[in-house]
């Protein structure tokens, strides 16, 4: 008999979530229909690989006029964090209304569902509470209890009841199921640890992947910039993205500087505009996202990738293995310049896959630790290639996963 698995995933962004489309693509390959339920999103749209993935997509309270002038006069009312309370609503009744109208196809006996963060975890809380569905909580962000406010505490608590629910939870790491369980008041016997990353080198699509990628959009000449850093995923504060532009426009080594945004940014956006008034020397700005099948050409066609990370809450504290482009240079191979943040340092130092940067501003250090990678090239690109192969290969880690819901 089929088995179905449903993942309620509100947030939306599965083309930028490699732990949902590596889970998704493992769950498929084991034979089960998988179905994402999720919320609308400006990004590109994830592209289903076969028939027995089906996504679901549902209009937030945003994109409804009727709710988003509601939520305009909370906020007007000092009320915004009731919105929360209301997307949630929203989310459950579209979700279940999606379900019975499909119930043949998504709710044999032999099913199975995963929810994703709070809203989904608590989706599927009431999936075990109705149809008496087993679910997995699948952690992607870690926030403490104060991040949902007084108004919007029901959230909490009823996460909190998921989380004690759950058969079982997935994880990036021990450090953030540390945190979590801490945040949910309840230390979970049963946990499996996925990064947020994708699968080795064993599909033939990745091997014809286009390392020339940066070279042809921004027209970078081997002799002029033999070297290209970039740093993909977000263009902002959080990431240092300022000290590091302001930072590159007095390294003269021949190195491009690439910011790549995962989200469609404008040229006038007034913080893009504040990057290119502090760097017309050799910063460059890739504003438009890539589809997820093709995201592999901007980590291959990189001389060193950046992953820095301000210091700002346990998402970001905890990042190593929840930093989809820190697993996406070591796939290809490349070098990593970091901050110094304790969970970045200690697998950089480790596995020796780069060099630790006391300040990003300093463009002394920056420069000398981009010297020091060239000058041993070789070493760090293969101690990059061994620290995916043993921390971050999506394939391995989830084994252990799919072999338990087996017996579900």
């Amino acid at each position: 008999m089929k088995r179905s698995c449903c993942i309620f995933f509100y947030e939306g962004h599965i083309s930028i979530a490699p732990t949902i489309i590596s889970l998704v693509k493992s769950l498929s390959e084991q034979g089960y229909c998988v179905f994402i339920y999720s919320t609308k999103h400006d990004l590109p749209t994830f592209k289903i690989p076969n028939d027995r993935i089906v996504a679901a997509y549902f209009p937030k309270g945003y994109n409804i006029p009727a709710i988003n002038i509601i939520y305009t006069v909370l906020g007007m009312l000092k009320l915004g964090m009731l919105v929360r309370v209301i997307e949630l609503l929203l989310f459950i009744s579209q979700s279940a209304l999606y379900t019975l109208k499909n119930y043949h196809l998504i709710l044999p006996m032999n099913s199975i569902v995963i929810g994703v963060d709070a809203n989904g975890s608590i989706a599927s809380l009431l999936n075990f509470y109705f149809f008496k569905r087993q679910f997995a909580y699948l952690s992607l962000e870690i926030y403490p209890p104060k991040y949902f406010g007084k108004l919007a505490r029901i959230i909490k608590w009823l996460e909190c009841l998921a989380y004690r629910k759950a058969e079982c939870i997935l994880i990036q790491d021990e450090d953030r199921f540390k945190s979590l369980g801490e945040f949910n008041n309840y230390d979970h016997k049963k946990v499996f640890y996925l990064p947020n990353s994708t699968v080795s080198f064993d599909d033939k699509h990745d091997k014809l992947t286009n390392s020339n990628y940066w070279r042809n959009i921004f027209n970078l000449s081997e002799k002029e910039f033999p070297y290209i850093i970039i740093q993909a995923g977000m263009i902002c504060d959080e990431v240092f993205s300022k000290e590091l532009a302001y930072a590159f426009s007095f390294i003269n080594n021949k190195s491009a500087l690439i910011f790549h945004e995962k989200e469609k940014r404008d040229v006038q956006d007034t913080y893009i505009k504040s990057l290119i008034e502090s760097n017309s020397h050799n910063l460059f700005l890739s504003l438009e996202p890539l589809p997820f099948e093709r995201i592999d050409e901007i980590f291959a066609s990189a001389t060193i990738g950046l992953a820095f990370y301000r210091n700002v809450n346990h998402n970001f504290a905890q990042i190593a293995k929840a930093s989809g482009k820190l697993s996406f240079y070591l796939k290809h191979g490349k070098p990593v310049l970091v901050n110094n943040l304790e969970s970045l340092s200690t697998i950089v130092e480790k596995y020796k896959i780069g060099i630790v940067i006391q300040n990003p501003s300093d463009h002394v250090e920056i420069q000398s630790a981009i010297e020091l990678i060239l000058s041993n090239y070789s070493f760090y690109s293969e101690n990059a290639k061994k620290c995916f192969a043993e921390e971050f290969d999506f394939a391995k880690k989830v084994q252990p996963f799919l072999s338990y819901i087996t017996n579900w």
